[in-house]
């Protein structure tokens, strides 16, 4: 019975050994297969390191750079304190300790608290365990993103997740040449990633930062949203929404804040959307610029039973009056000149309703109806920005056509994509999408633009010193879901402005969400901020005043070669004779002529007019 005891062990432990033995023949071969020169799986796992290309304004400032980061890690079993702990790190990285405190107690072992901090958390974290706090934590390398910029068209720049995969933004759209495929081998231990230039200036994205944010306080707003664009290129040089997120900790904003608003925010445009409805107007023939409209009592629909007003009685007016005084009477009388289908049209084609393919995601299409969808009031309310969504983007875009003789251009946000050798790989230029109007439409409506800035229009307080400006100011009202009613008290004031107005060369947009300050309306609050934009964009774009004087050169300059002075009976002025024409004067035996310095002379003893007299002394100073 023994026997049989010990063959069946025996047994056992051969097969046990066996089966030992076919495991790790299998786990050898398959890390040869992995490992082996030549091998298709050992390229790739000795594949080069790919490092993320940075991402930069259009001048080559960096807005997004690969960068050896530390990340914060915790060993339980020495974290002595974990609420004094929690604490600490909750103060250095900006969270809330009791959410530092719940990941701490979360395991026994290791915990990573929070990934890819900012070199000067670092410091800070280091100068606490130099003062013997902070048991249990450590700081360990790790490759992350940096944003040197923080909150600066944070929106668009996006953000990279723990893998550094793009996960919106620039950084999500472009990730395929910010972080190419790896090909290369482990002769190449590093393989860099495109740069990628995007058209915005980081001066002007800086100024509508700043301006963006005393809006907010001064007007206590909800948000406020500027665009800057290129209008010949199409090119956004600013995206900014306040307030905004910080890209270096940007899980700490919930997702809603971290939405690009001025892609993705839908809402009725107000007053500043008559531009594109009188601009359809006057292109489909329904209107001239002589046609006369009597506001005087207001604007009742023949049927649906509701009337529209102004905020004054404007009498009899016509298209330029509509535009300078933001007449709604006068735009719902216009708007019964065309067919509703004709209309809708025209919108659509400036690009409402639609998309406007710009290259960042999270881009919405906004609400315009279908014509038989429309009710009695909807042709004359969409005419003055109601019953009609749109987004920021949309609207400096269809201003577009206004600024290129018609036609709509594709906005940019990318101008150019470059190798780490330098080569430009794709350049982003101007790109005309369709002709909305004719030049003669889009030049009329700058001039009806440039009137409502005169000093009884509704952006009377934009006046720039030599620039023309045309612009349109907008109040909107924002619709209550809650109560299916528009509200008494939420408005969004806005204001747009191409200039100079004749031959634009930017547009700028402010819509301010919400405030309640002292005014609510577009022209009082809005119209000032674009003024201010404005101030400081002329000089930086280069943007010639009127008042400037200007100077005519034929462009030749003549130089005259200047003669040696002549020493006769006295001393002839010296001052601004080059040394060339002076060394005839060293071979004379009559005088003696001493120089100091190089250039030109810029002073001389003794002065012009002393009497020459044989073996006097000549000192000329040169500079």
């Amino acid at each position: 019975m023994a026997g049989i005891v010990r063959d069946s062990r025996q047994r056992r432990i051969r097969s046990s050994a066996i089966i030992l033995l076919v495991l790790a023949a299998v786990l050898t071969v398959r890390y040869g297969s992995i490992m082996l020169p030549g091998n298709p799986a050992a390229t790739a796992s000795s594949a080069a390191r790919i490092e993320r290309g940075p991402i930069l304004d259009r001048r080559g400032r960096v807005l997004a750079i690969e960068t050896r980061l530390d990340t914060v890690t915790g060993w339980k079993p020495e974290i002595r304190d974990i609420s004094g702990t929690a604490r600490i790190l909750a103060d250095i990285l900006d969270r809330d300790p009791r959410e530092i405190g719940e990941i701490l107690a979360s395991t026994e072992g290791f915990v990573t608290v929070q990934r890819t901090i900012t070199p000067s958390q670092s410091r800070r974290i280091e100068a606490q365990q130099r003062l013997g706090n902070l048991a249990g934590i450590r700081l360990q390398p790790d490759v992350g993103r940096s944003y040197p910029e923080r909150e600066a068209a944070a929106a668009v720049i996006g953000y990279v997740g723990v893998d550094n995969t793009g996960l919106s933004g620039v950084e999500y759209m472009f990730s395929p040449y910010l972080a190419p495929a790896s090909g290369g081998d482990s002769s190449n231990p590093v393989l860099m990633g495109n740069q990628v230039f995007l058209t915005l200036d980081l001066a002007i994205q800086g100024a509508s930062d700043d301006l963006g944010r005393r809006l907010l306080g001064l007007h206590q707003a909800d948000s406020v949203m500027i665009l800057v664009m290129d209008a010949r290129t199409g090119g956004i040089l600013s995206m900014s929404t306040t307030p905004s997120f910080d890209l270096n900790n940007f899980r700490g904003y919930p997702s809603e804040e971290r939405r690009n608003q001025s892609i993705s925010r839908i809402f009725e445009p107000g007053s500043v959307f008559k531009i594109f409805s009188v601009a359809a107007f006057l292109e489909l023939g329904g209107i001239t610029v002589q046609d006369r409209f009597d506001t005087s009592r207001g604007y009742t629909a023949e049927r649906g039973n509701f009337t529209i007003t102004d905020l004054a009685n404007y009498g009899v007016i016509g298209p330029e009056q509509i535009i300078k005084f933001s007449s709604n009477v006068g735009a719902a009388f216009a708007s019964e000149s065309v067919e509703p289908g004709a209309f809708y049209a025209m919108l659509t084609s400036f690009g409402f309703g639609n998309v406007t393919g710009i290259d960042l995601n999270g881009e919405e299409r906004g609400i315009l109806a279908r014509p038989e969808f429309w009710s009695a009031r909807s042709r004359p309310t969409i005419a003055i920005g109601q019953e009609i969504g749109v987004t920021a983007i949309q609207m400096v875009t269809a201003a577009t056509a206004l600024a290129n003789e018609g036609f709509v251009l594709r906005p940019q946000i990318v101008d150019r994509i470059v190798a780490p050798s330098g080569e430009v790989i794709q350049r982003f230029g101007r790109e005309p999408v369709r002709q909305v109007l004719s030049s003669s439409t889009a030049r009329t409506m700058l001039e009806l633009m440039r009137s409502s800035t005169d000093p009884d229009g509704t952006a009377r307080r934009i006046s720039v010193e030599g620039v023309p400006v045309a612009a349109k100011t907008g109040t909107a009202e924002v619709y209550d879901t809650a109560r299916r009613q528009y509200s008494d008290t939420h408005f969004i004031a806005s204001t747009m402005a191409l200039f100079p107005a004749f031959d634009p060369e930017l547009i700028v947009y402010v819509a301010i969400d919400y405030p309640r300050g002292e005014s609510f309306l577009g022209g009082r609050i809005a119209a000032p901020a674009v003024d201010e934009l404005i101030e400081f964009l002329v000089p930086y774009w280069n943007i010639p005043r009127e008042t400037d004087t200007v100077i005519e050169h034929p462009g030749r300059i003549v130089v005259r070669r200047r003669e040696t002075p002549s020493l006769d009976d006295t001393v002839p002025d010296f001052a601004g004779v080059p040394m060339r024409s002076l060394i005839p004067l060293l071979a004379m035996e009559e005088i003696d002529l001493r120089i100091q310095g190089s250039g030109y002379v810029v002073s001389q003893d003794p002065p012009p007019g002393t009497p020459v007299t044989p073996g006097m002394t000549i000192r000329l100073e040169l500079e």
